[in-house]
């Protein structure tokens, strides 16, 4: 089945003039952050993306890159495929910014898509579970330290005066979740310049976000795309979904090109029941358990994942593994056992074909 990389293919040759900005350019652009630009010119003035892309390619090779995580892997492939086509190869970048430390892992990049279009991306996680537990740990806390550099690059990247400049703010993972509460914490002349806002399969809001005039003055141009299958995209509180069909399952239907998609547009599907399913759970248990509470819990959950020296997600489905987490889970209190055993049970095991 076709993914965004056949859209590229199809469509690479047209201008956004000719083809107008959609949704699967938006995944493009949300994945292009993965992409580890340290080392190239791309803060060293206004560069474009045939530039800087022919600079990464050059010094990284596939091999290398496909090591990192399944993002970076994609990243690197989608890279390649549009650095020089038509419809990529002229749009500016600027201003990226990498942060990491064992606290805080914080990417963003902007693209000038064309004159009077922006799109700002910000980095998610991938398959490594520290990444995976800053997206479990939105839960238990807002706003989080990426959440207001988020909101502090985008002040600086709106002009709230220039009404000829539409913004897009999106990002993969927890970098929807951070394109989405940064724009919540803008003033309204800057959020009247974004277009829309889109979170592709990240994480949503604590129920007091989701019901707040914040997000309210922001619903209409949100736009919240997920996998069938969905785990991440189930976390919290959501609306305007766009379910799509991936060609995977679970946890693995995270991945960008697995998402099906059929000429300009994505595949629709309806959501499966183990994500359905767990989607309830989260809410029951979020409902069940306060802030500190659940910091206590999923400290637990986590911790009994890395005690079993389990570093990528995508590990757990082997039954080796699943043996030590469930050797681990004996250790600890009677909810954390059962949330750890639903955890394998309904994100990991389920299977809907």
């Amino acid at each position: 089945m076709a993914n965004a990389l056949d859209y590229v293919k199809e469509y690479g040759h047209l201008s956004f003039s000719q083809k107008p900005f959609n949704d699967i350019d938006n995944v493009i652009f949300s994945l292009l952050n993965y992409v580890d630009y340290s080392g190239t010119s791309i803060n060293d003035g206004l560069h474009t993306l045939e530039e800087i892309g022919g600079e990464f390619l050059k010094m990284h090779s596939y091999k290398e890159v496909k090591k990192i995580g399944f993002a970076q892997d994609e990243a690197y492939q989608v890279l390649r495929a549009i650095y020089k086509t038509k419809r990529f190869r002229d749009v500016v970048v600027e201003d990226y910014i990498y942060e990491t430390s064992r606290e805080l892992m914080f990417s963003v990049l902007t693209f000038h898509v064309t004159k009077n279009l922006d799109y700002i991306a910000f980095e998610g996680t991938d398959e490594l579970v520290c990444g995976w537990r800053e997206d479990f740990e939105l839960s238990c806390s807002f706003p989080v330290e990426s959440h207001f550099k988020s909101r502090d690059y985008l002040i600086r990247h709106i002009d709230p005066w220039n009404k000829n400049k539409k913004v897009i703010v999106g990002g993969h993972s927890k970098g929807g979740n951070q394109a989405l509460v940064g724009a919540m914490f803008l003033d309204k002349r800057r959020v009247a310049r974004i277009a829309k806002i889109y979170n592709n399969d990240g994480p949503g809001l604590r129920s007091q976000e989701f019901n707040s005039k914040e997000f309210a003055a922001l619903r209409d141009r949100y736009v919240h795309i997920v996998p069938h299958s969905t785990v991440v995209g189930a976390m919290l509180h959501h609306s305007n979904y766009i379910v799509v069909k991936s060609d995977k399952e679970t946890v693995m239907s995270h991945a960008i090109l697995s998402w099906q998609v059929k000429g300009d547009k994505f595949v629709l599907s309806p959501r499966s029941a183990s994500s359905l399913e767990t989607e309830r759970r989260l809410l029951i248990w979020c409902d069940l358990h306060g802030d500190e509470d659940r910091k206590k819990i999923l400290e637990a959950v986590m911790g009994v994942i890395e005690k079993s020296n389990i570093k990528e997600t995508n590990k757990i489905i082997s039954p080796h593994n699943i043996i030590k987490v469930i050797k681990q889970s004996k250790k600890v209190d009677k909810e954390t056992r059962e949330l750890v055993i639903g955890l394998i049970r309904y994100v990991v095991l389920r299977r809907d074909d």
